[in-house]
């Protein structure tokens, strides 16, 4: 059987899918040989490659809840964003503790953005935690990470949906994971500078995206159907499901890609 890679694409509560996405597979038996995650998909990837059982994953952001969302985005006034991200690390920690990315059992790689040079940085040693800080740090929501040189912040802001990234760590068959908002979801009636900024970034991360798949072709793509209601970082299930049956319905062609 041909290496399987997933491409987990970035997309904040929308990401939720990706845990029914890594359901389905595992109730078909496919192993995974390596994971490339952006921000969100960078948590969901990095905590599976990990070892982190997938309802434990889910039940995540169900224990979080309201007030434990709100403590994670908690402003501390930091010169360089709304929030620290500490209550981000410190979460992920009760998780997977100080485990460094080169000892995982499943190949993984966060996929971050260095602000000074606008370069993607795919972070696959040191700890696991502090990786995906990194990825999932928002310009203006959470500070930047400086490591090796690098100022780090959200990885969607280079490679939303990182195809390419899976396959240089030699992943043979591809899966990305598209949860990227669609522009024509968020419609503007009343334009203010918050929407228009929200907008404007939802417009350019799903070109890239669509940019990448142009170019590196993944042999299967998949866009979760999340119907009428979006998912919340507090009602995971409704997400992962639309992934899972998502993923379910490409089984046939993805087993086809696989043989060797």
């Amino acid at each position: 059987m041909k290496r399987l890679g997933l491409a987990f694409s970035s997309g904040g509560p929308r990401g939720t899918a990706h845990v029914g996405v890594l359901r389905a597979l595992e109730e078909a038996g496919l192993p995974i040989y390596a994971i490339a995650g952006v921000s969100v998909g960078a948590q969901v990837g990095g905590l599976y490659a990990a070892g982190v059982p997938l309802d434990r994953i889910e039940a995540m952001w169900a224990q979080m809840g309201g007030l434990q969302l709100a403590r994670g985005f908690m402003p501390t006034f930091p010169y360089r964003g709304w929030s620290s991200g500490a209550e981000i690390v410190r979460l992920m920690r009760e998780l997977v503790g100080d485990r460094t990315i080169e000892t995982l059992p499943i190949r993984f790689a966060a996929v971050a953005t260095d602000l000074r040079s606008g370069d993607l940085v795919a972070l696959d040693r040191g700890p696991l935690a502090d990786a995906v800080r990194a990825s999932v740090s928002v310009p203006g929501l959470l500070t930047p990470v400086e490591r090796d040189g690098w100022l780090l912040v959200d990885g969607g802001l280079s490679a939303p949906l990182p195809v390419n990234l899976v396959r240089s760590m030699n992943a043979e068959v591809v899966v990305a994971v598209d949860v990227l908002v669609p522009p024509a979801e968020k419609p503007i009636h009343r334009p203010n500078v918050l929407a228009i900024l929200f907008q404007m970034a939802t417009i350019f991360q799903k070109r890239i995206a669509e940019l990448e798949i142009e170019l590196e072709r993944p042999e299967v793509r998949l866009e979760p159907e999340f119907g009428p209601r979006p998912p919340s970082y507090t009602d995971a299930r409704h997400g992962a499901e639309a992934g899972y049956r998502a993923m379910r319905a490409a089984l046939p062609r993805l087993l086809a890609e696989l043989e060797p």
